[in-house]
């Protein structure tokens, strides 16, 4: 019995999208709310994905996990989260696949208590209490880095505390000796005075040879049917990243905009260090850095015993679609 190849699916897809007679293909991608998802807000305001022939709906939601879950639940066809939550889906037995990188960058910022200002690396906080948001993605860098190091969360003192708690929490100084969060949180107790900076966002990455991957996924049933859809939502997502690489103060404009009409209270100061601290903007494609990553975190993850078994990265993350997108912007 002749069964069609995936790239039969493929080359069939993008016919239907290329021909003359058609109407905007109406796409919904659930996100997670940061800085990760600056490209997707680029793409929508720049008007890229309607060059694609797509109807865009953007829905916000709290983090990678519940756009995840929207995406399984069938209610939108696209989803960004961090490449922990993505496994941790897959590995449940969701038919998912990755088909693009929306953003790049860990999030973490270690940052002491001012009577520890003099620290300068992780050791140096042995013994101590050490405050961060246990169970997420942010976490889970820390202990990789720890165990790459010979030490485990006992020997920080590693304390449960949500990121948007850390602020109030160090006003004292005697709460944690340090914590390990994302801003805004972070940079707001520093400029409150309440603590130093003694590892960035950039310095975890080189400790712990990161990217941190945002993954945007879609159902395999949707990469089967509409392959060509997937490719214009990806296509899209090339432009924005070369548009933020090449007009970072255009970019930061549109995100502080879109920032006003969600009542954030962030000023464009802090939006501009979120934005650009590392780089995460570096294009849709799948690098060789990231392709080291992604195993890595992977088989962390099953020796961790987050999830139980070992992932074919090669079948569920697609690399061919950011490759395209990536060489159509050059």
């Amino acid at each position: 019995m002749f069964r069609p190849s995936r790239l039969a699916y493929v080359v069939a897809g993008v016919l239907l999208w290329t021909g003359s007679a058609y109407s905007a293909e109406k796409v919904a991608i659930s996100m997670s709310t940061g800085v990760n998802q600056v490209p997707t807000i680029v793409a929508k305001a720049k008007g890229y994905f309607k060059e694609e022939g797509i109807e865009i709906d953007l829905k916000p939601v709290s983090r990678g996990g519940v756009a995840i879950e929207a995406l399984a639940g069938g209610s939108v066809q696209f989803a960004e989260s961090s490449h922990t939550a993505f496994f941790s889906a897959v590995s449940k037995g969701l038919p998912l696949h990755g088909v693009g990188i929306v953003s790049r960058g860990y999030f973490g910022r270690l940052i002491a208590a001012n009577k520890h200002a003099g620290l300068k690396t992780l050791e140096d906080f042995k013994g101590m209490r050490v405050g961060t948001q246990v169970g997420t993605g942010m976490h889970m860098i820390i202990q990789m880095l720890l165990e790459k190091k010979g030490l485990k969360g006992e020997d920080l003192g590693i304390s449960n505390v949500r990121v948007r708690d850390m602020p109030a929490a160090m006003v004292s100084g005697d709460t944690f000796d340090a914590v390990i969060g994302w801003d805004p949180g972070m940079e707001r107790i520093v400029q409150a005075g309440h603590g130093k900076e003694i590892l960035s966002t950039g310095d975890f990455m080189k400790l712990a040879g990161i990217t941190y991957p945002f993954i945007l996924s879609t159902t395999e049933e949707n990469l089967n049917a509409n392959a060509g859809a997937v490719q214009g939502v990806v296509n899209a997502y090339a432009k924005a990243h070369k548009f933020i690489r090449e007009n970072p103060d255009g970019a930061l404009k549109v995100y502080f905009e879109h920032l006003k009409t969600t009542g954030s209270k962030l000023d464009e100061a802090t939006a501009r260090q979120m934005m650009f601290d590392v780089e995460r903007f570096g294009g849709v494609a799948v690098t060789d850095a990231d392709w080291q990553d992604l195993p890595a975190t992977a088989n962390y993850l099953v020796k961790a015993g987050r999830i139980k078994t070992p992932l074919e990265l090669d079948k569920i993350i697609h690399r061919e679609f950011g490759e395209k997108a990536e060489a159509a912007v050059k």
